[in-house]
């Protein structure tokens, strides 16, 4: 294995982007450059090369990402972003998010629940909002989707009435003109909440009022 190309690191001028055989291989300190003696053109021999992938790099990414864990639960991609963004190499990723899945730091399902829950009770969003943000943050659909469009974990159409009474701040729902409403009804469809459960808050209050 030959060291084609030591590179400064954009982001962070104390980093380096080694590339062996024209190919990127890992990101490694300024400190851990010099001590290794990495040089360009030069052959690293495969002993050093998997003691540095195995040992050094492995140590650094698997510590990057418990501390990045350690705020908050993450998904799988997040994680996988995370230790990207610090140019550690696939395998070394791997080889991480491996570890992380066999002692439960990282658990999809339980994420998704986690943060099903969160957005529903605490932010207000509703099924169509979840589901999209879950999808970017790299959560299967079949995963999410037997809590998200369960009844019995979930209760979005209460959570559209409790919105819904939230926005009209005291107001009976009769008082309100065709544009107020229209405002209000386009305000939980941003929230993503389907056009069902917002019709049924609609129509829960009208009855309760006895407003036909």
């Amino acid at each position: 294995m030959i060291i084609t190309k030591i590179e400064k690191q954009k982001n962070n001028e104390k980093r380096y982007s080694i590339f062996i055989d024209n190919e990127f291989a890992f990101g490694i300190g300024e400190v851990d450059l010099l001590y290794y003696k990495l040089k360009e053109n030069e052959i690293l021999d495969e002993e050093k090369y998997n003691y540095i992938l195995n040992k050094l790099l492995l140590k650094k990414a698997k510590d990057t990402a418990l501390k990045y864990l350690g705020y908050k639960m993450r998904s799988k991609k997040q994680v996988i972003t995370k230790l990207e963004q610090n140019d550690f190499s696939p395998n070394v990723i791997n080889k991480v998010i491996n570890i992380l899945e066999k002692y439960n730091y990282i658990n999809d399902e339980d994420f998704a629940k986690a943060f099903i829950k969160d957005k529903l009770n605490l932010k207000g969003y509703g099924v169509f909002k979840i589901s999209y943000d879950l999808k970017i943050l790299g959560i299967e659909e079949e995963i999410f989707k037997k809590y998200l469009y369960n009844d019995k974990f979930i209760n979005e159409e209460q959570k559209a009435k409790d919105l819904l009474l939230k926005k009209l701040k005291g107001k009976n729902i009769q008082d309100l003109d065709y544009k107020e409403k229209q405002k209000i009804y386009a305000y939980l469809a941003r929230r993503g909440f389907s056009y069902d459960s917002i019709n049924k808050a609609f129509n829960y209050l009208l009855e309760d009022f006895n407003y036909e």
